[in-house]
Order: structure tokens, then sequence, then C-alpha cells
């Protein structure tokens, strides 16, 4: 709303601004989620939307038992509520995020629903598959028929992040298989991350701003010819959008920080994590989301490894997964397995946006 304020009345003219509409949209996420926290954790502690602890988790979670969850509800309303105030909603890219996120959060919101009202095992693996796949089909559908960069052939293409004439074609089939790979494997590892007090919502934060960066850099042609990045038009609004999920997920972290007061719920975790996916897909950037996110590929990857090797071998490779429970059972606290997690998760951020800027050397 303030971008179109600022185009077709003169005198806000500076409205227009990227710089200025990233700040108030990281401002008004951050106010919004703040000022209605505690309300709404008090709704959900009447609703008794409290967190269900596994027996077989690690024995010091049992204080978590009743926290409320769902609190991922607030986090999609105030990207969403700034996300319409701030950013240009005429933009595309802008209104597929926004189906997407409002996509994810549907299938989460009625997996958590369903956990207190139905059955504690919520909607089943494969419904939610099938909804992620659905979403990976419409980001699909939007690319052939808009594009993203004025080229199919870079489009249909997976971009080598180092090597700036380096890609792969793999053809319209190919991206769609790719794309739902994508948005299935960023959307359930954010998932499988949440499992302590700010583990998930901090990383998504650092996260959030690398990509915003790059949006940044890729919606402006002079920064793509010396960075030799592919010119995606409009892509700079998608550093708005980021600026929303950073202040709303700050805004959250507030009340999430240990010990928590509520749990983000699989309406925030799909959400944050497919959307995010979504991004790197509009970007060209699909090769560097692992590196970004690469803390949740390392939490991913700890199940499919605990998993495999219990059925193949019969035992177990870690003391518990996802890996922040094996650290937890080695004898670190906590609090000290999230600060390291946010802690490598910067790392591997500060990577990204070195493997880049070697794009623009090479």
């Amino acid at each position: 709303m303030l971008y179109l304020i600022g185009k077709y009345f003169q005198q806000f003219e500076f409205l227009k601004s990227i710089y200025l509409r990233t700040f108030i949209a990281f401002v008004i996420g951050f106010a919004i989620v703040l000022i209605a926290g505690k309300p709404f954790i008090n709704y959900l502690k009447f609703k008794k939307f409290g967190e269900k602890i596994r027996t077989e988790g690690p024995a010091s979670h049992m204080s978590k038992k009743g926290t409320p969850t769902m609190g991922g509800v607030l986090i999609v309303l105030s990207v969403l509520v700034t996300t319409l105030l701030v950013a240009d909603i005429s933009n595309r890219l802008i209104l597929l995020l926004l189906v997407s996120l409002l996509g994810f959060a549907g299938i989460g919101f009625i997996d958590d629903y369903k956990k207190f009202t139905v059955n504690k095992k919520g909607l089943s693996g494969k419904k939610k598959l099938l909804g992620q796949g659905l979403i990976a089909v419409l980001v699909w559908v939007f690319v052939m028929i808009f594009g993203l960069t004025g080229s199919k052939m870079i489009d249909l293409s997976v971009i080598n992040p180092i090597y700036s004439q380096s890609m792969f074609y793999i053809g319209s089939i190919g991206m769609l298989l790719f794309i739902i790979i994508i948005l299935m494997g960023a959307s359930n590892a954010v998932n499988i991350t949440d499992g302590l007090d700010g583990l998930a919502i901090m990383p998504m934060v650092i996260c959030s701003a690398i990509l915003g960066v790059v949006a940044y850099f890729t919606g402006h042609i002079e920064l793509c010819k010396h960075l030799n990045l592919f010119y995606i038009d409009g892509a700079g609004e998608i550093t708005v959008f980021l600026s929303a999920i950073c202040g709303s997920g700050l805004g959250f972290l507030w009340y999430n920080f240990y010990p928590a007061q509520i749990f983000m719920g699989d309406t925030g975790s799909l959400s944050l994590g497919g959307v995010l996916g979504v991004i790197a897909i509009l970007l060209k950037q699909e090769i560097i989301l692992p590196v970004v996110g690469g803390i949740f590929v390392i939490e991913a990857l700890s199940v499919i490894i605990q998993v495999g090797s219990f059925k193949l071998r019969g035992k177990r490779v870690f003391k518990m997964a996802p890996i922040h429970h094996h650290f937890e059972l080695c004898g670190l606290p906590e609090t000290k397995v999230t600060m390291r997690f946010w802690i490598t998760t910067l790392i591997f951020g500060i990577i990204a946006l070195g493997i880049i800027r070697m794009r623009g050397i090479f």
C-alpha cells in the first residue's frame, strides 16, 4: 500500500524507496508480534492448545508440556499484514509469495489443529506432501507462464552459484521435479529443526536477512552486472517481504526464547521453510539455499541417517535424532545448543555471500 501511495502521489514518492520500506516492514512486523504476542499466548492457553511432549524425548523437555503452540499463526498474519501495508502488492513475485505462504500455513494449521481436536498425530505425512506438491506445481506454472530472467533456457536450468557461465538445463519436467524437491525439503527441514526454544526462528531470521541482500542484488541492474547474477525484474521487492519475516521472527523470538512461552508449531515452521524455498527458486539461487540454510540441512540429514541406519543395520548413529537432541543427551544445555546453532547459521550465511561474490569474479 505504501508503495502505491508513493507511485500515484508525487509528494509521497519517497515511499517507493526499497531501503525505506524494508526498514518500515521490519519495524511493523516486529511491533505486531511483540504487541499481540501476550494476548495471543493467553488465548491459546484458554483454548488449551498446549504442546504435547513425547515420552521418548529428553527428560528435560517434560517441563515444556502445556506450552502454547500454533504461534506460527501470529507470525504468518504479521507477515501478511505487513506485506500488504508496505510492499508493492501489484508485483507478481510478491503475490506468489503471499499465496505460497498462506498455502504452506494452511497445511501446517490443519496439522496443528487436528492434533488438538482429532488425534495427536495430526495430518498424515502423505497429505502434507500432497499439499506441498500442489504449491510446487503452482510455483512451476508461474515460472512457465511469466518467466523470471527473460530467457526460458535460464529459467529451466540449474545455475552454478560460482561460475557465471555454467548452468545445467533440465527442461520443464525436470524443473517441476526440482521445485517439488526444493519446497518439500525446505519446508520439512525447518519443521524438523523446530525442536528447542528459539532454535528454528533465529536461523530463519538470519537466512531471510541473507536472502534479502541477494534479492536486492538480483533486482538491481548494475549490481547484477557487477556480480554476474541474472537480473530478475521486481526481485528487489522480495527484500521488503523478507524484512517483514525478519521483524516478525524477532518479535516471536521475544516469547520463544528459553524458557519459551509459545512454540511455532507446524503452522510456522512449514510456512516459513516453504516460502524460503520459493524465494530461492524465484531468485535462481536454488543451489545457494542449502548453504544459507545449512543448519536446516544438517538437521534433516541427521534424521535420514538415523532412520536409514536403524532400518539397514539395526543400529543408531546418534543418541537421538534430530541432531539437536543428540547434543542435549551428550550433556550440553539447551541454551548452549541453540546459541551454537545460531552461530553456525550465521557462518553459513557469510559463506553463501562469499560464494555469490566469487561469482562476480569468475
